[in-house]
């Protein structure tokens, strides 16, 4: 996380746990979600990758979205089975507590690399030796994982003030 000071993670997570606890007795249609605390936190100025990461520390932060001790290698098996090539993204759509540190471990063990593609925003996971235009193919041959309110997340930006503030 190249934006975020690991200091500012904790006050971060306790205003989320804030507005969470705040919210409990709103309907559930009223209540925000993580990722809409998050933006309002001003988390939107970042690139995704450092947006996902932040978070995942607040999911892991909050005991939320982490596999069980012991599974994370066996179900990012699953998930590589499923998607051979994926965005980083994606991986922490479906992995949002683990810490990076054993995800990233997980898939070196499991010969993935991580490459910059320039049609690509954020990192590309892939098998090692897999070419970049096999890689191109299958990302454009699926619908990008993920819902609706987690893509709102990643490419959420506020709206433009209604009254331009004019300074005499």
């Amino acid at each position: 996380m190249s934006t975020l000071n690991k200091p500012q993670i904790p006050k971060l997570v306790r205003i989320v746990r804030q507005i969470l606890k705040e919210q409990e007795h709103r309907p559930k249609q009223k209540q925000l979600t993580i990722e809409q605390i998050l933006n309002d936190a001003c988390i939107y100025k970042m690139p995704v990758q450092v947006k996902v990461e932040v978070r995942a520390e607040v999911y892991e932060n909050l005991g939320l979205g982490m596999c069980s001790p012991g599974t994370l290698k066996r179900q990012l098996r699953g998930f590589i089975f499923d998607h051979p090539v994926f965005r980083i993204s994606e991986l922490r759509f479906y992995f949002p507590g683990d810490k990076e540190r054993d995800v990233l471990n997980a898939l070196y063990e499991l010969n993935y690399v991580s490459k910059k593609l320039p049609e690509e925003n954020e990192p590309v996971w892939q098998p090692k030796f897999m070419q970049r235009k096999t890689v191109l193919k299958q990302l454009a041959a699926r619908e990008r994982i993920g819902n609706k309110a987690y893509f709102d997340y990643l490419a959420y930006t506020p709206p433009k003030p209604t009254k331009p503030i004019i300074k005499h």
